[in-house]
């Protein structure tokens, strides 16, 4: 972490499990699974840098849709988990909050009354800093209006109006990530939809993930997508790479850097900070 800050990275999207910082529904949270949370996000905030908290469960707890009898838990239940956390970070004003990472196989509606449900939890809880919305299938940039997140989740409600939406955007042939074949025009032509949809609605849009390997081919379409980022600053609010952190080791998406090298990717991305 303290690699990317050094490098002017402003920006920090920190992944949990649910069930780690909170193993029983509706109880409390675990002190010893926080003291690391805490730790990054105050290193993050001291140097003026945002911390995203991303819930990464995609939608799922115990491998059945939240909110569902199989999953054992309810959408109050996570509205209560956010409620905490939001009570815990309310007088971070860098700290922000991504709803869900990923939601996927789901209905639609059933994703956007979990998420305002938390939403709702956390301004009760005196939380007033962003909020992150997610849509259904892995939240896709490319596949926001036919998957019908273009329609649903124009009913988000946040009583504070401080919301965007996280959307996710990989540059390979079915953009779920990894490092090939490339997807020629996925850097310039996939986020055009969402963008004027956004822009069309006065809504925000935030890249929670975005990355590729070091490829020629890959790192035009990754200054492609930046450059498309940076030409639309009335609807982007910022963005994430995945992944870095020191635990990627050699992956060839990774940001970390590997016996000193530093990868193309971050290279590149220092020219738009």
């Amino acid at each position: 972490m303290n690699y990317f800050l050094q490098k002017g990275f402003n920006i920090f999207r920190i992944p949990f499990l649910w069930q780690r910082l909170q193993p029983e529904p509706g109880g409390p949270l675990l002190e010893s699974a926080l003291t690391g949370l805490d730790a990054m996000v105050a290193a993050i905030n001291a140097a003026g840098a945002v911390a995203v908290l991303d819930s990464h469960d995609y939608g799922h707890v115990n491998k059945a849709i939240i909110g569902t009898p199989g999953s054992g838990v309810t959408i109050d239940d996570f509205a209560d988990f956010w409620g905490r956390i939001g009570e815990r970070y309310r007088q971070h004003s860098l700290v922000w909050y991504g709803l869900m990472n990923e939601p996927h196989d789901m209905p639609p509606q059933l994703n956007l009354d979990m998420q305002n449900a938390a939403v709702s939890a956390i301004r009760s809880a005196g939380a007033r800093s962003k909020v992150l919305f997610s849509g259904i299938a892995w939240t896709g940039g490319h596949s926001w209006l036919s998957s019908g997140n273009a329609q649903v989740m124009l009913g988000v409600n946040d009583p504070v109006g401080n919301f965007g939406f996280d959307i996710h955007q990989y540059l390979n042939r079915g953009y779920g990530g990894g490092v090939g074949p490339v997807m020629p025009g996925s850097g310039s032509q996939s986020l055009i939809g969402v963008t004027n949809w956004a822009r069309q609605n006065g809504m925000k849009l935030f890249v929670g993930e975005f990355g590729c390997g070091p490829a020629p081919e890959f790192m035009k379409e990754l200054t492609d997508l930046l450059n498309f980022i940076t030409a639309n600053p009335d609807v982007f609010v910022g963005a994430t790479y995945f992944a870095g952190g020191g635990t990627w080791g050699r992956n060839m998406a990774s940001a970390d850097p590997v016996d000193g090298v530093e990868k193309p990717q971050v290279i590149l991305m220092q020219h738009y900070l």
